[in-house]
């Protein structure tokens, strides 16, 4: 079973160890696993205390009706309703979710890219990042 929280903290550890040595196209790809990882934490804290943390599939009924989102950000939101119309109420973070998501590409196909990012599109992603997580962060707490 999937530990998204604990995965949540060690890969935002591993997105400030990369900043810290400069490693931009790592640091965007590893950041958005980071928020991935956040925002299935927050769907699985929201499930009622009776169900199951893991994902409903056809073979598995864990007390719930919520899929594995896999990497989509917008799909993850609408898994959470309270989270997700928090989110509309706000287009800036909406926005963010976007950039965040998709820098140059979805931050999964980061993965293979050799291209550096411009250091204003990467500074911008970066602060972007940081605003999101915080947001999401504080309203993991509110939910």
């Amino acid at each position: 079973m999937e530990d998204y929280h604990a995965a949540y903290i060690q890969r935002h550890d591993d997105t400030e160890a990369l900043r810290k040595s400069t490693r931009k196209i790592a640091v965007m790809h590893f950041g958005g696993i980071t928020i991935e990882c956040l925002l299935k934490s927050i769907i699985f804290a929201t499930l009622p205390k009776a169900a199951s943390q893991e994902w409903k599939t056809e073979s598995n009924n864990p007390g719930h009706t919520i899929t594995n989102p896999g990497h989509s950000y917008t799909e993850a939101l609408k898994r959470c309703n309270k989270l997700y119309s928090r989110v509309q109420k706000f287009p800036e973070v909406m926005k963010w979710v976007t950039e965040v998501e998709n820098p140059s590409q979805h931050f999964i196909d980061m993965r293979y890219s050799c291209s550096e990012p411009d250091d204003a599109s990467y500074k911008h992603w970066l602060e972007t990042y940081h605003r999101l997580r915080e947001w999401l962060q504080k309203q993991a707490t509110q939910l």
